[in-house]
């Protein structure tokens, strides 16, 4: 075998030895928490992590399969080779990481499904982890990022409520530095964006790297300040809750073309004539099956997530009910957004008047 070859494997072998290091990382911050607010909450989304991840990793190897498969019909190979020299040539010529994202994005219908995951991820999971994360002092929470990348975004975001869910109870006053959005996020965010709605127009010459740049610009804002020297995290800031409602702005312009453009597709003026085709196009091909699935997994946690967060709250009889209703039509990339703007604003609000009520009680003994 060349040096090639065995390079290929080694690059392999590291996806998976990443993937198994951020479990790691992120499970031993967990553990190190140890604050539960609820066992019951904590067994929910410990349970849609492992179906999620069972279900998207199904199909991911499947995919696997059926690229080795379809590689070696194509080229007619000597079978009798050892496998491991037939999977280092496998590697070597073919583009994997390509191939799976041209296979879900290859078609207004296969688009519906993965712009809706990418929106998701480009908008409003970027800004809950750093927002969230800030506010109940996650760590690592690039690692979130980096995991939903190379496994599944459902996969991290059960994760990454789970941690919200063993973090100590922060302080009010935490939440106005977790209001304000650093240049670093809303700059990242918004062109993040701007790659999702100029995917349907790449070429074969410049999908790939317009694919790159919209994973690279997600982790960015994530980074930890000593790996970004000469960045001011708090440089020119917005609001959380304005940069959620420019997520919801932009990404209901860029949904609403890729529902147009898959209904012309269907021929039906109709959206369940759209969700059948679509339904149909989910198991065309492992790759697509595996981020459709991804879609829904990630659609069904986010809704659950929102449920506890409202477990005492009157708004929970009309968020979730929504979110229910209108994510399947819209997307989760859409009904996300719009639900936390409203949540960030009454959060900001009660945090503010928190922070005077304080501020008031120390002028009163100091007065005394």
């Amino acid at each position: 075998m060349e040096v090639v070859g065995y390079v290929a494997l080694t690059v392999f072998a590291l996806y998976f030895f990443c993937i198994l290091w951020l479990f790691h990382l992120i499970l031993s911050n967990i553990s190190k928490q140890a604050f539960a607010k609820s066992w019951g909450q904590l067994t929910l989304f410990a349970s849609l992590t492992t179906l999620s991840f069972a279900h998207t990793w199904y199909y991911m190897f499947k995919f696997m399969q059926w690229s080795f498969v379809n590689y070696e019909e194509s080229i007619y190979p000597n079978t009798s080779a050892p496998l491991i020299e037939r999977m280092a040539q496998w590697l070597v010529n073919t583009q994997l990481f390509k191939q799976a994202w041209y296979a879900v994005c290859d078609g207004p219908l296969n688009w519906w499904w993965s712009e809706q995951l990418c929106l998701f991820t480009v908008g409003c999971w970027t800004v809950i982890l750093a927002s969230e994360g800030t506010y109940h002092r996650v760590e690592h929470v690039w690692a979130y990022m980096l995991l939903g990348q190379l496994v599944a975004i459902s996969v991290a975001s059960n994760l990454f409520y789970i941690a919200i869910l063993s973090s100590p109870i922060p302080r009010e006053a935490a939440k106005q530095s977790s209001s304000r959005a650093p240049a670093t996020l809303w700059v990242s965010v918004l062109l993040a964006l701007a790659t999702v709605g100029l995917s349907p127009y790449t070429t074969s010459r410049t999908f790939l790297p317009n694919l790159l740049v919209m994973h690279a610009l997600l982790v960015v804002p994530l980074l930890p300040p000593f790996l970004l020297p000469y960045v001011t995290h708090q440089q020119r800031p917005i609001r959380v809750r304005t940069l959620y409602g420019l997520v919801l702005f932009v990404s209901f312009a860029i949904r609403t073309h890729t529902i147009l453009e898959g209904g012309k597709v269907v021929g039906s003026g109709s959206p369940f004539g759209l969700f059948s085709a679509a339904w149909d196009v989910l198991y065309s091909h492992p790759a697509q099956s595996s981020i459709g699935w991804d879609v829904i997994w990630t659609t069904v946690s986010f809704i659950a997530w929102t449920a506890t967060k409202r477990i005492s709250d009157d708004r929970a009889l009309s968020d979730v009910p929504y979110l229910m209703l209108t994510s399947p039509f819209v997307s989760v990339a859409l009904t996300g957004p719009y639900i936390l703007r409203e949540e960030t604003g009454s959060a900001l609000f009660e945090a503010t008047s928190a922070v005077e009520k304080n501020v008031m009680v120390d002028e009163e003994r100091k007065e005394d």
